[in-house]
């Protein structure tokens, strides 16, 4: 069974309109630390619908935990390598 994909969002595409969101308009390839984190927090706090990020320490979900490492491996490896995100068991 093949899946319509016109509805799915790349992790290149949500990055771009998070970085909109915060107004960062430095190229990906020269993000420094701070702006990613910045960006894949913002990622984690909107991914479940859940209207929170007006508040001081807002939660972000299990689902927006995994939202976060993923984007993060697909558009930052290098920054997901340096501070050791994949958990071996």
């Amino acid at each position: 069974m093949i899946e319509d994909l016109s509805d799915y969002m790349l992790a290149g595409m949500l990055v771009d309109m998070a970085m909109y969101d915060l107004g960062i308009d430095t190229p990906k390839e020269e993000l420094v630390d701070a702006d990613i984190k910045k960006i894949m927090h913002y990622i984690g706090v909107w991914a479940t619908n859940v209207e929170t990020p007006a508040l001081d320490n807002p939660r972000i979900s299990l689902f927006g935990v995994g939202l976060m490492l993923s984007v993060t491996l697909l558009e930052f490896p290098e920054y997901y390598e340096r501070f050791e995100l994949a958990q071996f068991n």
